[in-house]
């Protein structure tokens, strides 16, 4: 009988030692800010068009470890687009056939509020600017989101600028541009929907 007593409190010392806040020392400092999984789907719809038509489709379709990170392919609007995931953070490396000169890293880890880097387009430069995380809501729902502001220059003038809104283990939840918004309204996780 007092092994059975003794067997039920371990197992109730191990539930609530379960349950107890993970220390701060020992927190993952790493955020997935754009989950990479065979059969992650986004939808995303125009905040222009109130009948919540389907604009952007986006689904990964292959991951492969290779040389300590992962290439990726994910299929956009009947387009392929390529990424690198890996220490130096998430970059566009291609799209369709076609491989970019220099990654684009649209993710940098460790990223936090006023951190700016540079991409070299061949022609033009966008430069993005992290902002301070904050509550966005979208037809998928209400998220805690971390907002890069990007704005392209070409000979020295501004030509396009807007925000992106990335949600930590979801990715893109929404993006802004000169008046235009799409915003995300569904994002299916290898098959479950959130």
């Amino acid at each position: 009988m007092l092994r059975v007593i003794a067997l039920i409190a371990g197992f109730t010392m191990a539930a609530l030692a379960g349950a107890a806040p993970i220390p701060k020392s020992m927190k993952k400092t790493a955020v997935d800010w754009i989950p990479f999984e065979v059969g992650n789907k986004w939808e995303y719809t125009s905040t222009l068009d109130t009948t919540g038509t389907i604009v952007d489709a986006r689904e990964v379709t292959a991951v492969e470890s290779k040389d300590g990170g992962l290439n990726v392919t994910q299929q956009l609007n009947g387009s392929t687009q390529t990424y690198r995931k890996d220490d130096e953070g998430v970059a566009v490396t291609g799209m369709n056939k076609a491989k970019y000169k220099n990654p684009r890293f649209i993710i940098k880890p460790g990223m936090k509020e006023g951190d700016t880097w540079n991409w070299d387009a061949g022609g033009y430069i966008e430069t993005r600017t992290v902002g301070k995380i904050e509550t966005v809501t979208v037809p998928a729902g209400e998220f805690e989101a971390i907002p890069i502001k990007y704005e392209y220059v070409q000979n020295g003038a501004a030509f396009q600028s807007g925000t992106v809104w990335y949600s930590s283990g979801v990715g893109l939840v929404k993006i802004d541009y000169e008046g235009y918004s799409y915003v995300l309204k569904n994002y299916t996780a290898g098959g479950k929907s959130k």
